[in-house]
């Protein structure tokens, strides 16, 4: 890590501040005995005061990272003093004021950009956040709304940001993750470990429908209303001897042509994790969409196909359903037989293909049975449910499924929602990070974006 350069100054009015606010804590604690207020009180009035103490000691330190020089040089790129200016951000304390400096590159005649070296320094991001308060900001959207968010933090009087602010933040974070989203991934794959107790190891892919934000036509006029599109989630699992799940990764993606980044993720993943335990058992798992199985089928690491058990069970429930429509009892007693033969016997497929042709030929024209016998014939080589069973290996979706609905559904699709591409794929992307117990490690991927060396260009201070 590359040293800063740091101011070192004489204790300033914050170190005074810093002082007074915890000589008033201190007080408040000896005299508890004089005083008659409840204990909720006392945690209110010590809270009040240990932020009192975080803003005044963040304030002091922030400080010591700004440059006062005639001209400094990030890189190289020499940029002069302008002026010093009054500046607000946020800390995990609340908002602080601070005084920094200001420098500017004068080339292009004289309206070159304007750079802060405390902010560089620091890493503060988006001019506005320190780097702590950005991350527990970023954590929380990824769980709640802005609006949410907004009461939360108000509610614990620590960081007071605005609504827009918290709006703006995904937008900025994801506008620097997506374009290195699989180099990153790639580096967290590469730096996890894989469970010792792993003896098989589930991919799946699935789809859910998410509402967008109109796009223009090529005339440049409005489309109106919301345009549901579909995103998806990839869940990497691993299961011990007994079949007992042990962790999961998700992956959440916004929609885009054929999943291509989402296959991207899941396909580099299970090829590190087969590369170095290859006497794992592969299972590729997913619902009967074909684009699923065609993605498995040519660009994945070979593996025990299963075509997931309860979509398979609900075909069979409506073909029966169809058959036996006057028959409601007879319908569920045949299903629940064939379901138990598809599931506990081997080639078990077979029966249930049988059974389905002589519905067939029995109500001609029949669409839900055909449907039924389609759905089976195009993945009976993939409903081996005995021999997985035996083996230990899952046979269904349902890991998958649950990302579709607590990864996205939960997050994206409430009442009257309708996201722009990089404010939900920011919020997918942290969220996934973090049910994915990695996003205190992916963090500072983000958190590097905003740093910089910044140097004197001479040892010239500034006078006053």
């Amino acid at each position: 890590m590359q040293a800063l350069h740091i101011v070192s100054e004489e204790p300033s009015k914050t170190l005074e501040k810093l002082e007074e606010s915890y000589q008033a804590l201190r007080t408040h604690i000896l005299q508890l005995e004089a005083n008659k207020s409840s204990f909720q009180e006392h945690e209110e009035k010590i809270t009040h005061f240990v932020h009192e103490i975080g803003r005044a000691a963040i304030k002091e330190t922030l400080s010591r990272y700004d440059i006062r020089s005639a001209r400094i040089h990030v890189g190289t790129q020499i940029y002069r003093h302008r002026t010093s200016a009054p500046k607000e951000y946020q800390t995990p304390f609340g908002s602080i004021l601070l005084e920094r400096q200001m420098y500017v590159n004068r080339k292009n005649d004289g309206n070159g950009l304007s750079i802060c070296p405390l902010e560089l320094q620091a890493g503060i991001i988006e001019g506005y956040w320190t780097p702590l308060a950005a991350q527990q900001a970023m954590w929380a959207l990824s769980h709640l709304t802005p609006r949410e968010t907004e009461a939360m933090l108000f509610r614990f009087k620590g960081m007071n940001p605005s609504r827009s602010s918290l709006d703006r933040l995904p937008k900025a974070i994801n506008e620097l993750w997506e374009p290195q989203t699989v180099s990153y991934h790639t580096q967290l794959i590469h730096e996890e470990g894989i469970p010792k107790e792993a003896t098989s190891c589930a991919v799946s892919l699935d789809g859910v429908m998410v509402g967008m934000k109109p796009n223009t036509t090529l005339l440049g006029e409005s489309i109106k209303g919301t345009q549901w599109k579909e995103a998806s989630c990839g869940t990497v699992s691993f299961f011990d001897a007994l079949g007992e799940r042990i962790s999961t990764i998700q992956y959440g993606r916004m929609p885009e042509h054929k999943k291509f980044t989402q296959k991207t993720l899941l396909r580099l993943h299970t090829e590190h994790i087969m590369q170095h335990r290859p006497d794992l058992q592969l299972v590729h798992i997913a619902d009967g969409a074909q684009d699923n199985w065609t993605f498995f089928d040519e660009y994945m690491p070979l593996g025990f196909q299963v075509t997931d058990f309860y979509h398979a069970s609900q075909y069979l429930k409506e073909a029966f359903n169809a058959a036996y429509l006057k028959e409601p009892n007879k319908a569920v007693s045949k299903f629940k037989q064939y379901q138990t033969i598809l599931r506990d016997e081997i080639n078990g497929i077979n029966k249930v293909m049988r059974a389905l042709r002589y519905l067939r030929d029995q109500h001609k024209g029949n669409q839900a049975i055909v449907t039924c016998l389609t759905y089976f014939t195009n993945n009976q080589h993939r409903m081996r449910y005995a021999l997985a069973k035996q083996n230990n290996l899952p046979i269904g979706s349902g890991i998958v499924e649950a990302a579709c609905k607590t990864l996205v559904g939960q997050r994206l699709k409430r009442a009257g929602m309708s996201w722009s591409f990089d404010g939900a794929q920011g919020v997918l992307t942290m969220r996934s990070l973090a049910k994915s117990d990695r996003f205190d490690k992916a963090w500072p991927f983000i958190a590097n974006h905003y740093k910089h060396k910044v140097t004197p260009y001479k040892s010239l201070q500034l006078v006053g």
